[in-house]
């Protein structure tokens, strides 16, 4: 889908966000977009109750683990930086572990763990409950889990559409932060 588009298309567009590829394939059927847009409202602003770097790292993680490099691509590009992450934090969250020397906040290395049992297990042990609440508090927690669940939908439609990474992101084998 190329501009110009329909009435109806561009007011889908103008509730997702600029119009990247992803929110193009969204955008197609404009009631699907208006209906994400309250979501990725919420969990793209400061009302989410995580921060803006325990959020990214969720992203990053789930969004490496399920192969999704544009929407990935996509977080580096954009929020990486505002996320305070380094480069070698970028590499470790996409292929790392939660124990790298990178990370040395044990509420990062929570967040890292409860990615990698979801992914695993859709499911945390209690421990990794417990270090994921003491970490992000348990409003941030049940955030956590759900931000997990959205970005593998996401790079569901990210990899099965087989979009293109956007102009200038970073692609898997060359991670920026």
């Amino acid at each position: 889908m190329t501009p110009p588009y329909d009435a109806d298309t561009a007011a889908a567009l103008e509730v997702l966000g600029p119009p990247i590829g992803i929110f193009r394939v969204f955008a197609r059927r404009p009631d699907r977009a208006h209906g994400m847009a309250g979501w990725g409202r919420y969990y793209l602003s400061r009302r989410c109750a995580l921060s803006l770097r325990h959020r990214e790292l969720l992203i990053l993680r789930t969004t490496a683990r399920c192969g999704a490099e544009y929407e990935w691509g996509v977080h580096v590009q954009v929020f990486a930086g505002k996320a305070g992450l380094t480069g070698e934090q970028v590499r470790s969250v996409t292929s790392g572990q939660p124990d790298d020397p990178c990370w040395t906040d044990p509420a990062d290395r929570a967040v890292l763990r409860a990615a990698d049992a979801l992914d695993r297990d859709c499911d945390l042990s209690d421990a990794d409950w417990a270090g994921l609440v003491t970490g992000v508090g348990e409003e941030g927690a049940i955030d956590a889990l759900l931000i997990c669940g959205w970005y593998r939908a996401i790079s569901y439609v990210a990899r099965a559409t087989r979009l293109a990474p956007e102009p200038g992101a970073p692609l898997f084998a060359a991670p920026a932060g």
